[in-house]
């Protein structure tokens, strides 16, 4: 079918049988604490709206027209829905993570934390 995505988790090589490697996921991206996570929580404690974000955090990093898209299947005869999200994004308020605010409805956010890549240090060549 075209449109549709999905993720499928493969634990044993198709051509093989043998196991697939361990995650290196935390060789590639920071991981967020608890503690980071509930300081990055009082952060957007009470921000509701755009207005309310830029006051407190002033214009984004990073602006993304048609950041987020969701999708909700064809179901109970109503037909399938794809609804598009501009996001701000911003990169300056956590060493370890980028606050993605994605912008619903008229003038409401909502917000997620999104590790940062570990950034390899440079050889001196």
């Amino acid at each position: 079918m075209y449109g549709k995505s999905g993720r499928m988790m493969i634990y044993y090589c198709p051509f093989c049988g043998g196991s697939t490697p361990k995650s290196r996921r935390s060789l590639l991206f920071h991981s967020l604490t608890d503690e980071e996570q509930r300081r990055l929580s009082n952060l957007i404690k009470g921000l509701e709206t755009v207005q309310g974000v830029k006051a407190a955090f002033g214009e984004p990093d990073i602006y993304q027209p048609q950041g987020e898209r969701k999708t909700i299947p064809e179901r109970d005869g109503k037909p399938e829905t794809t609804t598009v999200y501009s996001v701000m994004i911003y990169t300056k308020l956590s060493d370890v993570a980028n606050i993605h605010v994605t912008v619903c409805g008229m003038d409401s956010v909502g917000f997620g934390f999104h590790s940062k890549p570990i950034e390899k240090e440079k050889s001196k060549e």
